[in-house]
């Protein structure tokens, strides 16, 4: 079989299952013989032993490629069929197909990257229907169809692809993905056999050496055959279009040092370098769809762009560009050819005044002599003057930046944690250059952002665009105060910053359904826990570093914040009400009243951090207050929310005024418990409660959907909820009625299946609980194809995503390795600990 010729440079490979179990090792040798779309252990380059990975083929192909990029700069995905995938590079942007928004996560231009010519005949390096034309079906937000929208079928979009004539596709590419490296395995019924290793920089513990814009491909041919062949290798780019590029005409300019290539630049100062390293003879030219015939013409010639004289200046109409270098291998003999690819969009657009957004509550602070659209300047454009500057780096430090990468993840690989989650923690990472943002201190950034910046993630890059929403960063902002601190207190000072003079907390930086915004803060929204979220990632920071410095510069704005949330009702157990004048939770399109269990349990969290903090820093006063609030609000739980029902849970709300209740069980009442021990502070439920409730959540939620989590909610008998009619809505607004329900019955967070997960952990269940994160995880990873682009809700029945895409709440994962070791935050991240030794392997000077 063609597909036997390929030898497995993986070798070997073993599926895990679970968290310590193991099959018999397959003792394959080729990729083909291999399990697809399972963990298996890969003896990858780089890695003493077998690591535990998933390789997909074309038939697996996950919903997006692994992206390259690192701290704030934009990214690609590489696409498992190799094509280019969805990319933020030059600050571009689509509109979403039903809310008015933009999204800055583009749809791909899904060209082959590679092509290999041998003799005479060429293949592009890509499945056949990237290469005969027409349009392909490609994965996109489904965005609850039949809920958010009256259409009730998902919305499948079709991409162009080029016809390329004269050319064989690749028989099967295979992938495996460990951010941020891909490795990409092509069968082909050529001589030669190609393998492509990409990576890009990202240093955990270094946020500006991980603040570069650029990419290598390590390309290694291998003459399989018994004579010699000559040929030759390109890479082609499709560049920017004329949105990201700003202009419809660009200059190209030839570097030849240790970058040979061409940079391709529109004339608003976007560009791009693309070239080789350390060969002299790389050959240089348009992108290889210029024209039908120029893929299988490019070992010969590459076609070269048209061009329109302005003086001595000339300007090309097309911004893609190729690069070629010729081979020639003896029998057997191999040869490793490295391709860099440096991007440069140094100014993204952000809000439009005139776009309304979608929430209660908005404000404008951009200066008015700035007019009514805001640009932000891209920190990486404080350090790098071009794409030249770029490239040059990426050419003369590639193998170490290599290296760096490998022993950061060396460090993860041979840990004691369960292999599943290793390969999941690694790869979790991507969402970093997904939905990152950091702008350098100009205006419209006011002058607090002097000298960081601000920096933030967007909500869901290709979802719900929404730069810094306080219940996604507190999801998802984990790996920022584990390896990256000073940015994590980059955003912690624009909430603070923006908090208001009453002390409530943002609900996000930037307004909804716009582009990456940091001056456009709304508040209101999930204000029952907007402040919450705010305070726990003050003490998140402090705990994570110890630093005296966080807790003065940020104690005031806490106690603030602290007084502001137990004030939002004046009646009886007001510590753990919903607001008096209505706003929601984080469970937002349900229905709140009262006293609430989730809500409640996580200001008691709360409530317990901030008396730490008032204690540290001497306010005796203020940590009494929140004694008694905490007291009050503990009394209130535990006196007027637990049901005996059901073998014990507590009510999901109950508001005694009006007799309104609400006696669903909630699967993630609990989160509050999890949160006040993750942090070094006692519980705040009874502990025989937790575990009475946990019993109950097991019997009922995670027994209606028992191999992909817990329901959000069901009936005390364990039966499933039924949804109410909700007509087309136009904004997030029309569904505050909507009963909890309406994610659907069978419904569920990705990250709060993790923080269950943890709470039974926590609760002595330490296998049930941990094996419940796994096949969440590995239904996400291995089955519904999203390891790189993970999803806000699923459907607990088919593992399918009904929500999200690129939700940066999916970091919540990197919480379970301290759970796992049984430790804290604090302990998880000191000295010698796992955190530790990633960050000094990574940065070993």
């Amino acid at each position: 079989m063609q597909n036997k010729r390929l030898i497995l440079a993986l070798g070997t490979i073993c599926c895990l299952y679970g968290f310590a179990s193991r099959l018999p090792s397959y003792g394959a040798t080729k990729l083909t013989e291999l399990p697809i779309s399972i963990w298996c252990g890969i003896p990858g380059a780089g890695f003493d032993k077998p690591v535990t990975g998933i390789v997909y083929n074309r038939a697996t192909a996950p919903c997006c490629g692994m992206p390259l990029g690192g701290v704030a700069t934009g990214c690609i995905d590489i696409d498992a069929r190799g094509v280019w995938g969805y990319s933020s590079l030059f600050n571009g942007w689509d509109d979403f197909y039903h809310f008015k928004a933009r999204i800055p996560r583009m749809d791909p231009y899904p060209e082959p990257m590679f092509g290999l010519a041998v003799n005479g005949t060429t293949w592009a390096l890509a499945p056949e229907e990237f290469i005969r034309g027409g349009h392909v079906p490609w994965c996109t937000e489904p965005h609850n169809p039949g809920i958010w929208t009256d259409d009730p079928k998902p919305r499948v979009k079709k991409l162009a692809t080029p016809k390329l004539n004269g050319v064989k596709a690749a028989g099967e590419v295979l992938y495996w993905g460990h951010f941020p490296i891909a490795e990409l395995d092509y069968i082909t019924d050529a001589p030669v056999q190609v393998k492509v290793r990409a990576f890009t920089p990202f240093f955990p513990g270094n946020a500006v050496e991980s603040n570069t814009p650029g990419a290598v491909f390590e390309v290694h041919l291998k003459n399989r055959s018994s004579s010699p062949q000559e040929g030759s290798f390109a890479m082609n780019f499709p560049g920017p279009n004329s949105r990201e590029a700003r202009s419809d005409e660009f200059t190209r300019k030839k570097v030849q040092d240790k970058f040979h290539g061409t940079v391709v630049t529109s004339r608003a100062g976007v560009s791009y370098a693309l070239g080789t390293i350390d060969e002299a003879d790389t050959r240089l030219g348009a992108g290889l769809t210029l024209h039908e015939n120029a893929w299988s013409q490019f070992d010969k010639r590459l076609p070269q762009p048209v061009f329109r004289a302005e003086g001595e200046s000339h300007y090309y109409q097309t911004g893609s560009a190729s690069a070629a270098v010729d081979f020639s291998l003896a029998a057997g003999e191999e040869r490793t050819v490295r391709f860099v690819l440096a991007w440069y969009a140094p100014v993204w657009e952000g809000a439009e005044k005139k776009h309304p957004g979608a929430q209660p509550t908005i404000t404008w602070n951009t200066p008015e002599w700035m007019g009514e659209t805001n640009y932000y300047r891209q920190m990486y454009g404080a350090r790098y003057l071009s794409a030249t500057d770029v490239a040059m780096r990426m050419a003369t430090e590639h193998e170490e930046m290599l290296e760096r990468i490998l022993a950061w993840q060396r460090v993860i690989y041979e840990s004691s944690l369960p292999g599943w989650l290793q390969h999941a923690l690694i790869n979790n990472l991507c969402l970093i250059p997904e939905n990152g943002y950091w702008a350098q201190p100009q205006s419209p950034l006011p002058d607090w952002a002097f000298p960081g910046g601000i920096y933030a993630l967007n909500e869901s890059s290709r979802g719900c665009p929404h730069l810094g929403n306080m219940p996604s960063e507190w999801y998802g902002t984990l790996p920022l105060t584990y390896f990256f601190p000073d940015l994590q207190e980059l955003e912690l000072r624009a909430f603070r910053e923006y908090q208001s003079e009453e002390g409530e907390a943002p609900f996000a930086i930037g307004k909804i359904h716009g582009l990456p915004d940091c001056v456009t803060p709304e508040y209101y929204w999930q204000k029952s826990l907007n402040s919450y979220c705010y305070v726990d990632m003050v003490d998140r920071l402090w705990q994570r570093t110890g630093d005296p410095k966080i807790l003065r510069d940020y104690y005031e704005s806490v106690k603030k914040a602290t007084a502001y949330t137990v004030g939002l009702s004046t009646k009886p157990g007001a510590p753990i009400r919903m607001p008096d004048d209505g706003g929601m939770e984080w469970f937002e399109h349900g229905e709140w009243a009262g006293m609430a269990t989730h809500m409640g349990g996580l200001r008691l969290a709360m409530l317990r951090m901030a008396e730490r903090m008032a204690n540290t820093i001497g306010d005796s006063e203020f940590g009494d207050q929140c004694r008694d609030w905490y007291k009050e609000g503990s009394t209130a739980m535990e006196e007027k929310m637990w049901t005996e029902k059901a073998g014990g849970y507590y009510l999901n709300f109950w508001e005694p005024e009006t007799g309104h209740k609400s006696e669903d069980v909630m699967g993630y009442q609990l989160d509050g418990q999890w949160s006040a021990l993750y942090h070094g502070l006692p519980g705040v439920f009874r502990e025989d409660r937790v575990k009475q409730a946990l019993g109950t959540i097991k019997r009922t939620n995670i027994a209606l959907t028992p191999e992909v989590g817990a329901a959000n909610f069901c009936r005390p008998d364990g039966s499933p909820l039924s949804k109410k009619h909700i007509e087309k809505l136009e904004t997030i607004a029309d569904v505050t009625e909507a009963d909890v329900a309406h994610y659907g019955a069978y419904a569920m967070f990705t990250a709060e299946v993790v923080i269950l997960g943890m709470t039974y952990m926590q609760a002595d269940e330490h296998d049930f609980g941990l094996d419940l994160v796994r096949k969440h995880w590995e239904t996400l990873m291995c089955r519904a194809g999203h390891p790189w682009d993970y999803p806000n809700l699923v459907d607990g029945k088919t593992g399918k995503r009904t929500f999200g895409t690129d939700y940066g709440q999916g970091m919540m994962l990197w919480a379970l390795p301290a759970v796992v070791e049984g430790k804290t935050i604090a302990e998880f991240s000191a000295p010698g600990e796992l955190i530790d030794r990633i960050i000094r392997a990574a940065n070993p000077k």
